[in-house]
This record gives C-alpha cells, sequence and structure tokens, in this order.
C-alpha cells in the first residue's frame, strides 16, 4: 500500500488517476526516492457485462478480467507515479452512476487460459490496517551450526539470526543490524523451525503494530522471508533434498540425477553436469518446483505406512527428496510404539507436524529462495580445491618461490590488512574464507610458475571469474549476467577438460546456478553468509558466559536483555497503547551508547560505515601524520597558483568511500568512466588552499602507456613513460592493484628481505622476488577491490566457446578420469563447519585442519 495526500491505496484495487483513467496497481514500488506502481490499465477487453438470477431476480453485473500471471516486468503493465493517484475504489462510479464496488460486486479476476482467479476488494489488508500505514519489512533469514566452546571441543548449537532485507550493505553487514532468533544444542534444524514458521506465518498473515517514530505513528508491520542463507548441509536440510556428496540428486536447484553411482562416469551424466546435450548445446536441467516437493514429500510419508520401507527408500531417490523430521518418525516408529502412537495421533489431528515445517512457511520457495551462497561455494569450494590441490604438488624444497611471490606482492588497492605468506602457504589446509580472497588475487602472479598448462586455463579461467562474483553494483543487469555466465561456463570447461571427475564436486554445478540467483536476489554479496559468520563469535561469547544448564532459555534471555539495551541506548521511543502517549529516551541514557566508541564497537556498531560522507565531499585528506621531504619541489603546474591558494605537500588523500592516494598507488584517470581513461602512478600529494575557500587535491602521477594483452599472465600491460604530469584529484576515478610484469623481467628469488617481528626489523632474512626492471607492470584482472573499473581499463577479450568444444571437452575428461587411479572425492568427506567457525577464531585455531561440506553431508 502506499498513502498519497492523506488517501491510502492498496494493489489489486482500482484506482483512478488525476486524468480519470481507471488502473489496478499490481506492484507499487519505490525508484530512487519516488514511489512508482505497475498497473493494469482498465480497457475495453478487460470489460465483460455478465446476468445473474438469484431467486427469481435478474441483475447485471460488471466483471473486470486482468491477465495472469504479470511479471513485474511485464510490457502489459504500465509504470505510473504514484502522485497521479487521485480516487480508491470507494469512490469510483461506473457509467450507470453505480459505485464500482457495487457494480463489479466487490471482485476483479485473473485469468490464465482457463484459470480463474477470483480476487475481493477492497483489500483484505485495508480491513487489517484500520486506517494505519503498513510497513512491510521482509527479512533474511540464516541458520548455522556453530561451537558453543572456546576450546577445540565441538559443543554444537544449531541457531537462527536474521538481517532486515531492505537495508544497504554497509549498514546490514554489522553485527549491529543482525538479530538474535533462536539457538539449541539439542533440537535440530527442523525441529526449531516449527516455532519460528508459525511466528512467521503470523507476521505474514496478520502483522503487528508498532511505533514509527519517522512519522510519529502507530503503523501494521508485516513480514515475509526474502530468502534463507546457509551452507550447503544446511540448505539441504530445510530443501527436503538429499546430501549432495554422496547423493544420486546432487542439485536442490534442478533435476540433475544419475540412476547409480557408477553411471558418474558416462557422457550422459558429465553432459547433464555442465547443461549441455549430446551435440554442445546449452540444455538446462529442469527445474525443482517447491510445490513439487511438498506434494512428493507427502507421498512419501504415505508410501512408507501403506506400502513399504523398502519402497519408502526407493521413492525417496527417485524423487531426490529427504524429510528428516518426516524421516526420523518412520525409522523410530519401528521400534518404538510410542513414537508410533504419537505419529498416528499427528497424523489424525496436526499432520503438518510430520514434516519439515518450512513447507508451511507462507511466501517462501524452497528451490528459488535458496540463493547460491558464494563463501561456501567458492571461497570455501572451487578457491580451495585447487589452492590445496595446487600446494600440494608443490615439493616442500620448492615453496620458498611461492613465499618469495608472496612477500614481494603488491597489496595497495586490495583491502588486504595482513599477507602472512609463510602462513598461506604452509597451513594451505586449514585456511579461512578470508584467506582464499587472498590466493585468489594473488595466484596468476604466484603460481604461475609451478601451474601446469591445464592448471594454468583453470586458475586464470577462476581469477577472472571471482571478480565478477563479488561485484557489488550492477550498472547494467543484462550485460553483467551474460558476462558472468560466459566466465561461468569457462571454468567448468576447464575443469571437465583436464578431468571430468570434478563431477563429484557439486558445488561445480551449483555455479551454473549462480546467475538465476543474481537475477532474483542482486549482487551475490547482498546474500552472502560472512556477516552472519561473524555473529556466530556473539552467540559463543554468550554460551561461555551462561550456566549452561539450559542453553536455549538462557541464551534467549541474553539476548533479549540485549536487545533491550541496545533499544534505549540507542535512543528509541517508547509508545503506550493504553495511552497514545510516546516519549524518547534521555540524554543521560544514550549518551551511553553515542559518545562511547567503545561502547558502539561493542555491539557491533560502526559509526563512520553508518554516516558515509557525501559523495560531494569527497576528495578530502585524511589524518595521516605527513613528514615533510625538503627534497620534494612543488610541481611546475602547481608553482603559480591563483587566488593567492599556498599549495603545501599532503600525506595522503581519500577520493571516495574506498580509495585513498598515496605514493605508489595507481590511479585510472578521466573526466568519467565514459571517456578515454589513462593510467598513472602516483609520486606526490598537493593540497591548494586559500583562506576561507574549500582546498583543491592534485596529484602528481608518472603516465603510463596500456600495451597489449600479456601473452603469459592473459592480463592488460602497461609501460612507464618519461612522462609525468599534475591532475586535480576529482579527476581520478579511482584505484587500481597493478603488478610487476615478472615473466618478462625474468625476476628471481632471493634471500634479501628482512622480517619483521613485533613490528620490528629484524636481521632474519626471508625469501623476496628481485624485480630487474621497473618499467614493465600488469594489471590485475582478478582484483576483487573496485573490479568494474579494472575490467573497464584493462578490456580484456573474453572467449566464447562452442558446441563442438564442448563435445570435445567432456569426451577428452571422461579419457583422462579413465586412465586415473583415483578419484576426486565427494563433498561427502569434507567438513564445511570446521571452515565457517574458523571465519571468527581463526586467530584461535590456526592449526586445525578444516575441510568444506559440514558434517550433515556424512550421516
Amino acid at each position: 500500500m502506499c498513502e498519497v495526500n492523506g488517501k491510502q491505496f492498496y494493489i489489486y484495487e482500482p484506482v483512478q488517476l488525476v486524468s480519470h483513467e481507471v488502473v489496478i496497481p499490481i506492484f507499487l514500488y519505490k525508484s530512487n526516492t519516488e514511489i512508482k506502481s505497475k498497473c493494469v490499465r482498465i480497457k475495453a477487453e478487460h470489460i465483460k457485462k455478465e446476468k445473474h438470477i438469484t431467486e427469481g431476480v435478474t441483475t447485471s453485473i460488471i466483471k473486470i478480467t486482468v491477465p495472469f500471471p504479470l511479471p513485474f516486468y511485464d510490457p502489459r503493465l504500465s509504470t505510473i507515479p504514484v502522485t497521479e493517484f487521485d480516487s480508491d475504489y470507494s469512490t469510483i462510479r461506473w457509467v450507470d452512476g453505480k459505485f464500482i464496488i457495487d457494480a463489479c460486486k466487490g471482485f476483479i479476476y485473473e485469468q490464465r487460459l482457463k484459470e480463474v482467479n477470483k480476487i475481493p476488494f477492497p483489500n483484505p489488508w485495508r480491513v487489517k490496517a484500520n486506517g494505519k500505514i503498513i510497513r512491510h519489512c521482509p527479512i533474511v533469514l540464516y541458520s548455522d551450526d556453530t561451537s558453543g566452546n572456546v576450546s577445540k571441543q565441538f559443543n554444537k548449537h544449531i541457531s537462527f539470526y536474521f538481517t532486515l532485507a531492505g537495508l544497504p550493505p554497509h549498514i546490514s553487514n554489522q553485527e549491529y543490524n543482525c538479530h538474535f532468533l533462536a539457538t539449541s544444542n539439542l533440537a535440530s534444524v527442523c525441529e526449531m523451525l516449527e516455532m519460528i514458521v508459525k511466528e512467521l506465518n503470523e507476521l505474514a498473515t496478520v502483522g503487528f503494530e508498532a511505533y514509527d517514530h519517522s512519522i510519529s505513528q502507530v503503523v501494521l508491520v508485516t513480514s515475509t522471508v526474502l530468502c534463507f542463507v546457509a551452507d550447503s548441509p544446511m540448505h539441504v536440510e530445510i530443501t527436503n533434498t538429499p546430501n549432495p556428496g554422496a547423493s544420486l540428486n546432487p542439485c536442490r536447484m534442478c533435476t540433475l540425477c544419475v540412476s547409480a553411482k557408477r553411471f558418474r562416469k558416462t557422457h550422459t551424466y558429465v553432459q547433464h553436469f555442465v547443461q549441455r546435450d549430446m551435440f554442445g548445446r546449452k540444455f538446462p536441467r529442469g527445474e525443482r518446483h517447491w510445490e513439487t516437493t511438498k506434494s512428493n514429500t507427502h507421498k512419501l510419508f504415505n508410501i512408507a505406512t501403506t506400502e513399504s520401507n523398502a519402497q519408502y527408500i526407493r521413492k525417496g531417490r527417485k524423487y531426490g527428496l529427504k524429510d528428516t523430521i518426516n524421516n526420523k518418525f518412520i525409522i523410530e516408529s519401528k521400534s518404538d510404539p510410542r513414537v508410533k502412537e504419537r505419529m498416528e495421533n499427528f497424523a489424525q489431528d496436526s499432520p503438518h507436524r510430520l514434516y519439515n515445517p518450512i513447507l508451511e512457511l507462507i511466501g517462501f520457495d524452497g528451490v528459488k529462495d535458496t540463493p547460491v551462497e558464494i563463501l561456501h561455494v567458492v571461497l570455501l569450494g572451487v578457491v580451495k580445491y585447487l589452492a590445496r590441490d595446487l600446494v600440494a604438488g608443490v615439493p616442500q624444497t620448492q615453496r620458498y618461490k611461492l613465499i618469495a611471490r608472496l612477500e614481494s606482492f603488491n597489496c595497495q588497492s586490495l583491502n588486504i590488512d595482513s599477507l602472512k605468506p609463510d602462513y598461506l602457504i604452509q597451513h594451505i589446509k586449514s585456511l579461512v574464507g578470508r584467506d582464499f580472497k587472498i590466493i585468489i588475487q594473488a595466484a596468476p602472479f604466484v603460481f604461475s610458475e609451478t601451474m601446469t598448462p591445464d592448471q594454468k586455463e583453470i586458475w586464470f579461467a577462476l581469477c577472472k571469474l571471482t571478480p565478477f562474483i563479488f561485484q557489488t553494483k550492477i550498472a547494467n543487469e543484462e550485460d553483467y549476467l551474460a558476462d558472468i555466465t560466459n566466465h561461468i561456463h569457462l571454468l567448468i570447461y576447464h575443469l571437465i577438460k583436464s578431468t571430468a571427475q570434478w563431477v563429484n564436486k557439486p558445488k561445480i554445478h551449483m555455479l551454473l546456478h549462480l546467475p538465476d540467483s543474481i537475477r532474483r536476489f542482486g549482487p551475490p554479496s547482498l546474500v552472502s553468509t560472512e556477516k552472519f559468520e561473524s555473529y556466530n563469535g556473539v552467540l559463543r561469547k554468550a554460551s561461555i558466559h551462561s550456566n549452561r544448564m539450559a542453553p536455549g532459555r538462557d541464551l534467549a534471555t541474553s539476548f533479549d536483555n540485549y536487545s533491550s539495551i541496545r533499544f534505549l541506548t540507542s535512543g528509541g521511543t517508547i509508545y503506550d497503547p493504553k495511552t497514545s502517549q510516546s516519549r524518547g529516551i534521555g540524554d543521560d541514557v544514550t549518551s551511553i551508547f553515542s559518545g562511547n566508541k567503545i561502547i558502539q564497537q561493542s555491539m557491533g556498531y560502526n559509526f563512520n560505515a553508518s554516516h558515509p560522507l557525501d559523495p560531494d565531499q569527497y576528495p578530502a585528506k585524511t589524518a595521516k601524520h605527513h613528514i615533510q621531504d625538503p627534497k620534494l619541489q612543488i610541481p611546475q603546474q602547481l608553482e603559480n597558483p591563483p587566488d593567492g591558494r599556498v599549495v603545501t605537500q599532503v600525506a595522503q588523500i581519500q577520493i571516495n568511500k574506498h580509495d585513498r592516494l598515496d605514493p605508489g598507488v595507481f590511479v585510472v584517470v578521466g573526466n568519467n568512466t565514459s571517456d578515454e581513461l589513462g593510467v598513472g602512478e602516483v609520486q606526490s600529494l598537493w593540497q591548494a588552499k586559500a583562506e576561507g575557500m574549500s582546498p583543491s587535491f592534485f596529484c602528481k602521477v608518472n603516465v603510463f602507456k596500456l600495451k597489449g594483452v600479456d601473452a603469459f599472465y592473459e592480463m592488460r600491460q602497461l609501460k612507464r613513460t618519461s612522462q609525468s604530469t599534475v591532475v586535480n584529484a576529482r579527476f581520478i576515478q579511482g584505484c587500481i592493484n597493478v603488478q610487476h610484469n615478472c615473466c618478462k623481467g625474468n625476476c628471481s628469488a632471493t634471500k634479501t628481505k628482512a622480517k619483521n617481528k613485533e613490528r620490528q626489523t629484524t636481521g632474519d632474512l626471508t625469501w623476496e622476488v628481485t624485480h630487474n626492471d621497473q618499467d614493465h607492470y600488469i594489471i590485475n584482472a582478478s582484483s576483487l577491490h573496485d573490479p568494474t573499473l579494472h575490467q573497464m581499463i584493462s578490456k580484456l577479450p573474453v572467449r566464447t566457446l562452442q558446441d563442438q568444444e564442448w563435445v570435445d571437452a567432456i569426451s577428452q575428461g571422461l579419457a583422462v578420469w579413465n586412465d586415473q587411479d583415483e578419484d576426486i572425492t565427494s563433498d561427502e568427506d569434507e567438513d564445511e563447519d570446521a571452515d565457517a567457525a574458523d571465519e571468527v577464531n581463526s586467530s584461535d585455531e590456526e592449526d586445525e585442519e578444516g575441510d568444506d561440506d559440514a558434517e550433515g553431508e556424512t550421516e
């Protein structure tokens, strides 16, 4: 609903525009700051007069029928600003003078072929709201199992958290805006979901009253689950699908299946896995459907109770389904009469309690609303598989070369706080997500010399794909989806070509579903689990400070108290429904939070991230201390500044929210991104300021020339020129990561770099790469920082695969597989939970090895 000039308008109610045209709003949405609607314009073809005879009395009614379904981008929908809404249904009259609600008998109709849906108006929510504004607040729901102990002894707690789906990432990614729902060290995921689903359904159908401080009114709040994010084992449990590693139906999103494990080693299954037909053409597998999942789940229970257990297992494999609640009842009822009696009582009185509660969650589609999650599928999936295999193939006596390359890796403009080269190589089996982010950005420059030709093709395809995956802004959705789909296909092509054994890794196949998730939910980082993984640390601290007598209840009480304190200290408004009075919290209370950064940090709140500078406030000088260099002369272009400005040297300039300029940083220069862009290396930074005026900032840069694509690194080359120039910082589009072209320079590793220990330079030496020239560089196309700018300046050609190449790759991959003695193990042998837990406590558990897909995959 929306409110215009004091009038409330709802979807699926006739609305008269200021032009007197009558429309039916189907969608209401906000574009920038303006609220708009997608409407069906009522035309003659939508209207039909019918006569009804009731108790001998003939009456004529108007039947308005609109097409169904009407997706958001359907061309039959017209975009109309809500400011054009004039009258709601209650005042619209038909040509004969009747009110439209009387002429239509309070119904409009949706029709698809012979299917007709009858929709009442006024909208039922108008009655429920009773004049209140409705605030719809969809949530992102998350579940995970984490340890309640600090020690390595795993004390498993299943926990549920959520964030508000409408918050921008810089707000929702803070622990302050992550909210606890429930936890238990005894109940399973689906058992806990029963109470959560019940309350969520109540929110979706009834709502609750709350005081909206922004408009000083009581509003009606409703909510639904926008999506459920989790790791792979948790996703399959809540979607009633089997564990993918050992399953004959390894995908929760499509109908990929095989009749027996031995048939994975066939052309047919490999073709299905990569979604190609026998001629190499695109051939996606059929989608799973949530309604089919529900009906087949009920069928399986009927088979188990009316036929045989063997038939139940057989059909479960055929459908690719496994309901953990249902399965537990069926198994335990065979040996425990009490469970059997309880199951029979449920079947009679509350049949829904025999199944996964999420099947009853209103507005949730378990197939489409469980997006591909990039932390576990990409970083703890594909990147980890390849990194471990690659480092394992390098002899211990040669690994110093990898360490040397990492020691010399340029981290500027990559947002890498700590590199730890020795740790990354020596403890490759216990790395966590953020470590694999470092490896994927450094791999082309660190591992290239140790790669076989097949490995190089795979790694370079992966390194070009990941910047698209971690891209946070999408300018053109269709172009972006076409690019990322092409890069995903290139990676899978090279993987399968090297060996078709990769079909044993379901996460490789899940990459093919990533574009669909992006189309539905936006950039993958919006539904990443990293913010929730860090919140596991909050739960763990609450657990170790409890008496552990009743963990589920005690932790819920602790988080409830914490939420109340957060509400009060953050300046919430208290509303008394009995007196209809509201009052704010006093300054003496709120100052505890607002005036104390330590308290803010303890609650997971980042003031600077929550209140970024406006774009027009950049560039700006940072607080970094500057040490004047007396040898550095003011650039000639700045020697005679206008308006009596004084030119001084500065240490650092911030040009946007994420980029800071320092000497040595490489920048892209141009009036805007649509103009011709150039690249330069910052040599010095300057400020020109007159009294009473805003300062201007300038950079002296050494100009670099863009060259062709390097044959070894497959990335754009840069060559230093003798030209230097001064540019206004406003014309700098951003910073890029650039690496030295060690292949062209034939740079070697030498043990000459002094080690730093506890911020002190010691006499101990470690390996580093000695560069033989300072003129030839490479733009790092695998950078995860501002990937759009890197792609724009690099303009790398993208290979388009031909159908026959897929046919040849599948045949070659199967031939390689048949010649090998050992298979790539499936995900069932791996432990995803250990990696996820390490995201928080990696510093405490650096020596603990963790692998990928959780114990849920090894039941």
